[in-house]
């Protein structure tokens, strides 16, 4: 049975602090001396006040909670604070559609980075600094997620990590997660402040900084301008936000160990990370030789464009500097695979994660190996620690639901008449958090146009990616409701 009083304190004490935020872009308006600031503080007000009578009603519920508890908890958090994140933007009118609001907002909290707004270079600063704060709310939500919380209900392929950082407590989440978050805030709020640093000091304004800054480290990808990253067409810049997106799309466990140790022998150990860095070199050299055999153009500016394109999908970023869908077909299906890879477990990176792509690797290495040495006995590890059957039945589990969830929105999409390439890149883009498709909602173009139906379907694909499937799939299951 489901501990709904636990389930809705916790959910209070997340709105109110959701709520909460919403005064900041309020401070940004006031401080540009922009009109919308009352827009945040009445959804602020609202926010909150939901949230207190929630915490109230709740706070003297016992505070434990099981694994089906964390499913719905976790469900309910991003699906109601993807609700109320719309509110300011609808408030303000300058997204008139609640669904176009919510479908921003949706794609700020699930760090997808699609967007349906356009003419960001005049748009208000109270705005933009709200759709990247929500991207990197939403990063943070992620890690937790991804780190404190996933492994425990059996998903994400980081069981084997378990007992990696602090705060474990056999199925009881609330102290894993108190635990956990504390000690990933301050490795977030660290990286963060180093990346709005740099690009502070190579170009960007203190505004743009902060936002970007937000944005890249979230592996999200909203940007301030029409052009995206590519508005500052500065070498500079570049090659720091290929670093600091790597840094985003990199188990935060590891950037956890390496600041406590002051050593880097965490990042040459683990072979999802080696893994992950050298397909994206090995990727991004690939595309530079196609894209220069295309051209005849063998520059260091294309192969800082190849890599920055590169690191800027598998990572599921989104950002773009120029419109790679136009340099060969070779290069847009590269894209739309490495789009699927994602970045690491334990990231803001979405996609299915180098871990899964590696077990899937070593699976089918196995299975190879047996067919010639029927006796051989094949044990599969990574970083030394056995994986156990359980983890690999979860991990197929999980890339069959994937591909299956992708195959149904892309049929849906078409059924409303959007072409297919559009379709199949768009739900590609929004199940992986990566944003930017191919055609119309490619890094050129966006989502305005896209049905409303269709909207709050791609809404729906960024949750269940976003949540790693199981985790909206499991509270929509009949047996989940019954006793």
């Amino acid at each position: 049975m489901l501990n709904w009083g636990a389930i809705f304190h916790i959910l209070g004490w997340l709105m109110g602090g959701f709520g909460l935020a919403m005064l900041i872009p309020a401070g940004v308006a006031l401080l540009y001396h922009e009109t919308i600031w009352l827009s945040f503080i009445e959804s602020s007000i609202l926010t909150c006040f939901i949230g207190g009578n929630l915490m109230f009603l709740n706070k003297g519920a016992p505070k434990t909670l099981n694994h089906k508890d964390g499913f719905m908890l976790t469900t309910l958090t991003w699906l109601i604070m993807g609700l109320l994140g719309a509110m300011p933007l609808y408030f303000t009118g300058i997204v008139p559609s609640f669904i176009d609001a919510a479908f921003e907002s949706f794609s700020g909290l699930t760090t997808t980075g699609a967007t349906v707004l356009t003419g960001l270079d005049d748009m208000s600063k109270g705005i933009l600094f709200w759709r990247a704060l929500l991207q990197w709310l939403g990063g943070m939500g992620v890690v937790v997620l991804a780190i404190a919380i996933l492994p425990f209900l059996g998903i994400g392929g980081m069981q084997i990590y378990k007992t990696e950082m602090a705060g474990v407590v056999k199925d009881k989440l609330q102290p894993r997660m108190q635990e956990t978050a504390k000690l990933l805030w301050g490795v977030y709020l660290f990286i963060t402040a180093m990346c709005a640093t740099y690009y502070f000091m190579f170009g960007m304004g203190a505004f743009d900084a902060i936002c970007h800054a937000f944005t890249t480290i979230a592996t999200g990808g909203f940007a301030n301008y029409d052009n995206s990253f590519g508005h500052y067409d500065t070498p500079v810049l570049e090659w720091g936000c290929i670093f600091f997106m790597l840094m985003g799309g990199a188990n935060f466990a590891l950037h956890y160990t390496a600041l406590h140790r002051l050593s880097l022998k965490g990042y040459k150990k683990d072979q999802e990370f080696k893994l992950y860095v050298i397909c994206l070199l090995a990727i991004s050299v690939a595309v530079f030789i196609s894209w220069g055999l295309t051209l005849g153009n063998f520059a260091e500016a294309s192969f800082r464009e190849s890599l920055f394109s590169v690191v800027s999908v598998a990572t599921t970023t989104g950002y773009a500097t120029l419109d790679y869908e136009h340099w060969s077909s070779f290069v847009c299906m590269t894209m739309i695979i490495v789009m699927c890879w994602g970045g690491c477990s334990g990231s803001t990176a979405g996609g299915l994660k180098m871990m899964r792509v590696m077990l899937i690797a070593k699976q089918g290495q196995r299975e190879l190996t047996r067919l010639m040495h029927p006796r051989s006995i094949q044990a599969m590890k990574i970083n030394g620690i056995p994986i156990s059957e359980e983890v690999r039945q979860t991990v197929w589990s999980f890339v069959g639901l994937f591909f299956a969830v992708f195959a149904v929105l892309t049929m849906c999409l078409s059924f409303m008449g959007i072409p297919m390439i559009e379709a199949f890149s768009a739900v590609a883009a929004t199940i992986t958090s990566a944003g930017p498709g191919l055609g119309e909602v490619g890094p050129a173009g966006n989502y305005s146009h896209v049905p409303q139906t269709a909207k709050v379907l791609l809404c729906f694909s960024m949750v269940v990616g976003r949540l790693e499937m199981f985790t909206v799939l499991v509270v929509l299951s009949p047996g989940f409701w019954r006793r």
